[in-house]
């Protein structure tokens, strides 16, 4: 059994554990003050509204961390609105420089007010990129009809209406059009090429639709990554013209020219036509 060894001081019985445990942190509270005192931001130091004095630097790193996540804003590039073609203008992200911004805290003078560091983000698209692109170097007309098919095709060719398509990278026809079948896209019943046979499918009628941009990118000069002909001819181009589209197989192109190109595709009445300019 433990011994606990009880002393009185004017009637007042202490434990000597206790004793020891107060002295401890007396101890304790002295050299954390001292370290403050010595090692701790200055009196008065405020960052923002925040008061700082004293925290050290371990301190100091969590809460401009913290800070850091509540006041970062993501770059937005400049972009076409489908609709219109109208250029929306880029924005500019920022996040707080932690190392600046932690080392500017412990440097500063007493009774100094301070603001957070900043490093200023960049968008990698601006509205220049845009405005720059005036020149057409392909295009490709093909004529439809209407009903379901129509109608995706004119989906389909929104969707690809407007792309900025950077120097080197591949551009996925399916990656911009897909999923053909979920609340996002609205792609109706109509005829598809399955195996040779012709049965219904959701987005029936997008293969004119990347036949028609893949005529276009040939007549650019534009270097073909993937392309794959339909199992039966199409009434819609010569054959050897086409290139089919399912959740297997994708049309895609690169841009191997040394600026940026734009994909336009926009439907006149009943005749798609797809152009690319530079």
């Amino acid at each position: 059994m433990k011994k606990i060894i009880l002393f009185s001081i004017k009637g007042t019985t202490f434990s000597l554990i206790a004793v020891l445990v107060m002295t401890g942190c007396l101890a304790f509270n002295i050299r954390d003050n001292y370290n403050r005192q010595k090692y701790g931001v200055s009196r008065g130091v405020y960052l923002g509204d925040t008061l700082l004095e004293k925290m050290l630097e371990h301190e100091v790193i969590d809460y401009v961390l913290s800070l850091s996540r509540d006041n970062f804003v993501r770059p937005r590039n400049a972009y076409l609105d489908s609709s219109t073609g109208v250029i929306l203008p880029e924005v500019y992200g920022k996040k707080i420089d932690i190392q600046a911004t932690v080392k500017m805290i412990m440097e500063a003078d007493p009774f100094t007010n301070l603001d957070p560091v900043y490093i200023e983000l960049d968008p990698e698209i601006t509205a220049d990129v845009y405005n720059k692109i005036n020149k057409r170097i392909g295009s490709f007309m093909t004529g439809f009809g209407g009903g379901n098919r129509g109608e995706n095709i004119r989906l389909a060719a929104y969707l690809i209406n407007n792309t900025l398509v950077a120097p080197g990278e591949v551009f996925s026809f399916n990656k911009t059009t897909t999923p053909r079948k979920s609340d996002k896209r609205d792609y109706r019943l109509a005829p598809i090429i399955v195996g040779g046979s012709i049965v219904p499918g959701y987005g029936g009628g997008i293969c004119q639709v990347a036949t028609t941009l893949y005529n276009a990118v040939k007549n650019a000069g534009l270097e073909i990554v993937e392309r794959h002909p339909h199992s039966r001819p199409v009434g819609y181009v010569p054959r050897g013209m086409d290139a089919t589209v399912s959740y297997h197989l994708d049309f895609k192109f690169r841009n191997n020219k040394d600026r940026f190109i734009k994909v336009k595709a926009a439907d006149w009445g009943y005749r798609l036509v797809v152009e690319i300019w530079e």
